[in-house]
C-alpha cells in the first residue's frame, strides 16, 4: 500500500496565506480566551457527571438501609451511635473519663468512660456489622451504577456528536470505494438470480452459474463488466461511459483493463487509437483490422465499399466534411456536401467505384468536366462555368477535407465496416482505427468518417437487448464532429452498443461539438470515471457530475466573562446546499486517483487504479512504402504521367467519358470569364493578389512580343496612340491600359504589354460586328 503522505494522511498543518498584513486586534489575550473556555469546559464537564454520581449514592443509601435493619437491632443501632459519639468526643478533645451507661444485649446497664467505649466487646460486635453492611451496600451500588454510567456516558458521547454532525437531508452521495463495491455487487447478485430463473428456468441460479462462459452467453445472461475496480450495475454499461482527465491521469490504463474484459467476454470493438499503446497490447492479426491509410496494415477500402444509397452518403458526407460546431450549417460544407454525394452516385452508375476514379473524376478534374457529370442533378448549379468562382472554393472545400482519400491503397481484397460490423466475426475482434499525431491534420476527416460509419453500421441491425459491440475514443476532441455519435449514444443500446469516451478537457468538446452539443453528449454518457483535471472549466463541470448535496448542519458558538452566569456554549443548526466534491479537489487529484459516478441512484465513490503492464504484441505504427498522391518525376497523380498534360483521357486515367463534350471556344471561355467577374464587396487583398499576378503575367508578355504582333496590330486598325483597351486578367479581372503615343518602336511594346494576343483575338470573335464599339468587346 502506498505510503501516506501530505496529501492523504489528514494531519495538521500550518498553513499561513503569504499574502496576509499585519494582525487582527482583539478584545482579550490567548491566556484569558483559553483559560475562560477551559473553565466552562471542566464547569460543564462537571455538570454532566453529576448524574452518575448521585445515581450511586441513592442506590447506596438504599442498599445500606435495607443491610443494617436486617442485620441490626435497636440495641445494636445504639452502641453504634455510641461509638459514633466516643469517635467524635475524642476528635474534639474532650475529657475521655467522663462515665457513661451502656445497655448491653442482654439488657444490662454497664457502667465505663467514654473514651474505652470502642473497646466494649459488645459494642465491637455491632460496629463489626455496621462495616461489613457499608462495605456491601458500596459493592451493591456501584455494580449496579456501573453499567449504567457506562451507558450514560456512551450516549451521551454519541449524542454530543451527532447533534454536531452533518446530516445528509437530500442530494447525490459521496461513499468509500468499499462501500460502492459491496452495494453494487449485492444488486447484481439480486438481478442475476432473476435473470437466471427467466432464462433458464429449469435451473438454480447455482447450476447456471456451474455452465461454461460460452452457454451462458448464447442464453442471453449477462456479465458485468468492471470500472475501476468496481463492477457495472446489472445492464448498465450500455447508459454510456465517459472517461475524463488530463494526459497522464490514468484514462489509458482503465481504456486497456476495459478492452482486456471485452476479450475475455468475447465481444467486439471499435477503438480510436491516436497512440499506438492500444494496438501494441492487443493487436491480434487473425481477428483484428487496422483502418490507417498510412499504415501498410491497412486493407484496401473505399467508400463505396459502405455506401449504396444516397441517404448513405448523406451521412457519409456530414462526416467527411464537418461543419463549425454550432448549430447552423455553412453554406461551403453544405455544397460540398452535395458535390460529394452526387459524384459518388454518378460513379456508381458508371461502375466505377474507387478511391483514384473519386480522385480525378472530382478532386482534380477541370471544372468543365466536373460540370458535364452533374449536369441535371442538384449540383449542377453548383458546378456551373458561369459561376467558376463559386465553383472552384466548394471544390476546394471538399478536396481540403477529403484529400487523404488519395491515400488509400486500391490494391489487395476490399474491406468493408458494415460486413464487418454486420457479419460473422471471430470473438473478441478488434476494428482499430488509427493515426500518429503527425499525421492527424491529414488523416482527421477520414477517422472521423470510419467511426460515423462503425456507428451506423450497428444501428442498421436487428434490436437487443444484450451488448455486442464497443466503441471506445480514448480522445473524442481529436476527432471532427461525429454526426453519428450524437444520436448513436441515444439510440445505440438499443442495438447492443456500448461508448466509451475520453476527454482531456470540455472546452475541446465544445470547440468541436458547439457549447449545446457538447453539453448533450455529456450528459448522453451517464456513467463516469472523473481523474485528475488541467484546468478549472472540466473541473467545475467533473464536480456538477459528482453532484450537490443539501445538508443540515449545527455551528458550536461560546460566550465567556468575568462573571459565569455569562459562561455558555450555543448550538445553532442550518441548512445549505453544497458541492460533494469541490473544483480543487479534482484538479489537485494525484495520478490514478478519481472518483467514479453510476446512473440510477448509486453514489458516487472515490477510487484508486492500479497499474498494470501489457506485454508488447505488435508494432504501434508500421508504415506504408512512400505512396504519394504525387509521381516522383512531378506528373500529378491521375495525369496520365506527364507532368502539366495527360494522355489521351486528358489527364484522368479513370475519368468519365463525356460524348457530348462541346468543342473548345475562346469566345466562350471569354464570356465565361467575363460573367464570373469578382463583386464590389470582394475583400481588399483577393483583389490586390489577382492585381499583382495579372501585372506578373504582362511583365511576361510584354518581353515576348514581337513584329507578327505589330503588324497584327496595324491590320486591325488599332491607334494605339489615342485609343485605351481593357484587358482581362488571368482571374477575369479588367485591367484598363492606355497606350502613349511615343515612338514606333515603343508603341507596339506597350499595346503587348496590354494584352495578350489570343485574348484579344478571342475578344473580337466574341463582338457583336459593332467596329465602332470603344471598348472592343462588342458589349
Amino acid at each position: 500500500m502506498a505510503r501516506a503522505d501530505i496529501r492523504s494522511d489528514g494531519r495538521p498543518i500550518p498553513l499561513k496565506h503569504h499574502s496576509a498584513r499585519g494582525e487582527l486586534p482583539r478584545n482579550s489575550g490567548n491566556f484569558t480566551r483559553g483559560s475562560q473556555l477551559l473553565n466552562t469546559q471542566v464547569l460543564m464537564w462537571l455538570q454532566g457527571a453529576k448524574l452518575p454520581f448521585f445515581m450511586w449514592l441513592g442506590l447506596f443509601a438504599i442498599a445500606y438501609f435495607i443491610i443494617l435493619s436486617v442485620t441490626l437491632d435497636e440495641n445494636n443501632v445504639q452502641l453504634i451511635c455510641m461509638r459514633i459519639l466516643s469517635g467524635l468526643w475524642d476528635w474534639v478533645s474532650l475529657d475521655n473519663l467522663k462515665q457513661v451507661n451502656l445497655r448491653l444485649p442482654d439488657g444490662s446497664i454497664h457502667r465505663t468512660i467514654i473514651g474505652y467505649v470502642p473497646f466494649v466487646p459488645d459494642v465491637m460486635l455491632a460496629w463489626s456489622k455496621a462495616v461489613r453492611g457499608l462495605i456491601g451496600s458500596t459493592a451493591i451500588a456501584s455494580f449496579a451504577t456501573m453499567p449504567a454510567t457506562i451507558w450514560y456516558v456512551d450516549f451521551s458521547a454519541r449524542r454530543g456528536k451527532a447533534i454536531v454532525q452533518e446530516r445528509h437531508e437530500r442530494g447525490a452521495m459521496l461513499v468509500e470505494r468499499d462501500v460502492l463495491y459491496r452495494e453494487v455487487i449485492q444488486h447484481n447478485h439480486a438481478e442475476f438470480e432473476k435473470e437466471a430463473r427467466s432464462l433458464f428456468p429449469d435451473k438454480t441460479a447455482e447450476a447456471v452459474l456451474k455452465l461454461p462462459f460460452g452457454a451462458r452467453k448464447a442464453g442471453g445472461l449477462h456479465h458485468p463488466y468492471y470500472l475501476a475496480g468496481i463492477p457495472y450495475p446489472h445492464r448498465l454499461e450500455q447508459s454510456h461511459t465517459m472517461l475524463i482527465g488530463t494526459t497522464g491521469a490514468g484514462k489509458t490504463t482503465a481504456l486497456r483493463k476495459h478492452i482486456a474484459q471485452m476479450r475475455q467476454r468475447q465481444d467486439s470493438a471499435v477503438l480510436f487509437d491516436l497512440t499506438g499503446a492500444y494496438v501494441e497490447a492487443f493487436y491480434d492479426p487473425s481477428r483484428d483490422t487496422i483502418l490507417n491509410p498510412l499504415d501498410q496494415r491497412c486493407p484496401a477500402w473505399t467508400i463505396f465499399n459502405d455506401c449504396r444509397t444516397y441517404s448513405e452518403f448523406t451521412a457519409a458526407a456530414a462526416a467527411l466534411i464537418p461543419s463549425d460546431g454550432g448549430s447552423s450549417e455553412p453554406f461551403w460544407a453544405l455544397a460540398a456536401r452535395t458535390l460529394f454525394i452526387e459524384m459518388c452516385m454518378k460513379l456508381i452508375e458508371k461502375g466505377m467505384t474507387s478511391n483514384k476514379a473519386l480522385a480525378e473524376n472530382l478532386m482534380t478534374a477541370d471544372l468543365k468536366q466536373v460540370h458535364k457529370h452533374l449536369q441535371k442533378t442538384i449540383a449542377d448549379p453548383l458546378t456551373a462555368p458561369e459561376a467558376a468562382r463559386m465553383a472552384e472554393s466548394i471544390r476546394a472545400v471538399f478536396n481540403t477535407n477529403a484529400q487523404v482519400l488519395r491515400f488509400l491503397p486500391d490494391e489487395g481484397p476490399q474491406y468493408s465496416i458494415r460486413d464487418w460490423m454486420t457479419g460473422d466475426k471471430k470473438p473478441g475482434s478488434i476494428l482499430f482505427i488509427t493515426s500518429n499525431y503527425t499525421d492527424l491534420e491529414m488523416n482527421r476527416a477520414l477517422l472521423t468518417l470510419w467511426s460515423n460509419l462503425a456507428i451506423h453500421s450497428l444501428m442498421t441491425m436487428a434490436k437487443t437487448r444484450s451488448l455486442r459491440t464497443w466503441f471506445m475514443f480514448d480522445e473524442l476532441g481529436a476527432l471532427h464532429r461525429l454526426p453519428a455519435i450524437e444520436s448513436g449514444l441515444q439510440t445505440a443500446r438499443n442495438f447492443g452498443g456500448a461508448m466509451i469516451l475520453g476527454l482531456h478537457s470540455f472546452d475541446k468538446l465544445v470547440q468541436v461539438y458547439g457549447e449545446e452539443n457538447a453539453r448533450n453528449l455529456s450528459s448522453l454518457a451517464r456513467t463516469k470515471l472523473i481523474l485528475a483535471a488541467a484546468d478549472l472549466d472540466t473541473a467545475e463541470q467533473c464536480a456538477r457530475y459528482i453532484g450537490n448535496r443539501e445538508i443540515r448542519q449545527m455551528d458550536e458558538g461560546y460566550s465567556y466573562g468575568y462573571n459565569n452566569t455569562r459562561d455558555a456554549s450555543t448550538l445553532t443548526p442550518r441548512k445549505q446546499v453544497e458541492p460533494l466534491v469541490i473544483p480543487d479537489d479534482i484538479t489537485n487529484l494525484p495520478s490514478m486517483h478519481g472518483f467514479v459516478k453510476f446512473p440510477d441512484g448509486f453514489p458516487a465513490a472515490r477510487i484508486r487504479l492500479e497499474w498494470e503492464d501489457y506485454p508488447k504484441v505488435a508494432e504501434g505504427f508500421v508504415a506504408r512504402p512512400p505512396a504519394r498522391p504525387d509521381d516522383p518525376e512531378g506528373a500529378v497523380r491521375g495525369s496520365g504521367g506527364k507532368p502539366g498534360g495527360g494522355d489521351e483521357d486528358g489527364g484522368r486515367g479513370e475519368s468519365l467519358t463525356l460524348s457530348d463534350e462541346e468543342p473548345r471556344s475562346e469566345a466562350n471561355d471569354l464570356a465565361a470569364s467575363v460573367l464570373s467577374l469578382p463583386t464590389e464587396d470582394q475583400d481588399r487583398e483577393a483583389r490586390e493578389e489577382v492585381n499583382r499576378e495579372a501585372e506578373t503575367r504582362l511583365d511576361a508578355t510584354a518581353a515576348r512580343t514581337d513584329a507578327r504582333d505589330r503588324e497584327d496590330l496595324v491590320e486591325r486598325g488599332e491607334d494605339a496612340t489615342s485609343k485605351g483597351d481593357q484587358v482581362v486578367g488571368p482571374d477575369a479581372t479588367l485591367i484598363s491600359t492606355s497606350v502613349s503615343p511615343r515612338s514606333g518602336h515603343d508603341a507596339p511594346a506597350s499595346a503587348s504589354k496590354s494584352e495578350d494576343l489570343a485574348i484579344r483575338e478571342a475578344r473580337d470573335g466574341f463582338g457583336l460586328g459593332d467596329d465602332d464599339d470603344d471598348d472592343g468587346m462588342g458589349m
